[in-house]
């Protein structure tokens, strides 16, 4: 591993690691479904889990190959020769537990996820254009697999509302990451984060209240980041980003 980074900043290992996206994924998972009183098991969350996991670490991957310098991808970089057999073993635990644990609808499901996804790799990583909307990719098929057990009862407007501002929030943590590193003030995030409170409140609200706060707690959450830029470390603020979107552990009990 890395020996450059102080046993004392052990809160970077998550992220450098990849294991806070998988976490803030079934989170909200399990959000969706108690919300829309959808059933979540312990194999589609673990595969969830899994599928996130694998999708971050190779996009990360490729990224370092084009020779991104930053912190997440140097990790993936010098330990390439690790990452593999362990990617590689949970590819081959994540094809297991789909083949023989998901039901023909879920899985079906999520090949059409698998589908967008290998889509997106093409698009990025072997054909990638100058314009490309990364981020937004990123962040819509993010709440897609987030949301994909809950798919079938997805009922009204509202319904597919609380998944696309999910999304909304997705996009505003990737980017805003990504502008915070490179100290860039100029994107919006305040602006596009209260855009996304003040939908879910005022359009959300009545129909799915527990998301409608959940969405609107997280987005306050990078207000306050936002905020507060100039005085946190990069390292802070990429931590930070994520445990925005952690809002869901408030609601479920």
């Amino acid at each position: 591993m890395n020996p450059s980074i102080p046993a004392q900043r052990f809160w970077l290992w998550p992220n450098l690691l990849s294991l806070d996206a998988p976490v803030v994924a079934v989170l909200w998972q399990l959000l969706f479904a108690r919300c829309f009183h959808a059933e979540v098991n312990a194999v589609a969350a673990a595969l969830l889990a899994l599928a996130v996991w694998l999708i971050y670490a190779a996009d990360r991957v490729f990224d370092a190959r084009r020779g991104s310098d930053l912190p997440r991808h140097e990790f993936y970089r010098r330990n390439l020769r690790l990452v593999v057999p362990v990617w590689t073993v949970a590819l081959s635990i994540a094809g297991w537990l789909a083949w023989t644990r998901l039901s023909a609808g879920l899985f079906q499901r999520g090949l059409l996820l698998l589908a967008a996804v290998a889509l997106y790799f093409v698009l990025v990583h072997a054909a990638p254009l100058r314009q490309w909307p990364k981020e937004a990719a990123v962040a819509v098929l993010f709440a897609l697999g987030a949301s994909l057990t809950a798919w079938e009862r997805v009922r009204s407007a509202a319904d597919v509302a609380t998944i696309f501002l999910f999304s909304g929030l997705c996009w505003i943590n990737c980017v805003a990451i990504e502008k915070w590193e490179r100290r860039r003030a100029q994107w919006p995030v305040s602006m596009a984060a209260l855009g996304v409170a003040a939908i879910a409140m005022v359009l959300l609200y009545r129909a799915r209240p527990v998301l409608s706060i959940a969405e609107t707690a997280s987005a306050l959450a990078f207000v306050l980041l936002d905020s507060a830029r100039d005085r946190l470390s990069r390292d802070a603020l990429r931590v930070l980003a994520d445990v925005a979107l952690l809002s869901p552990l408030f609601f479920l009990r």
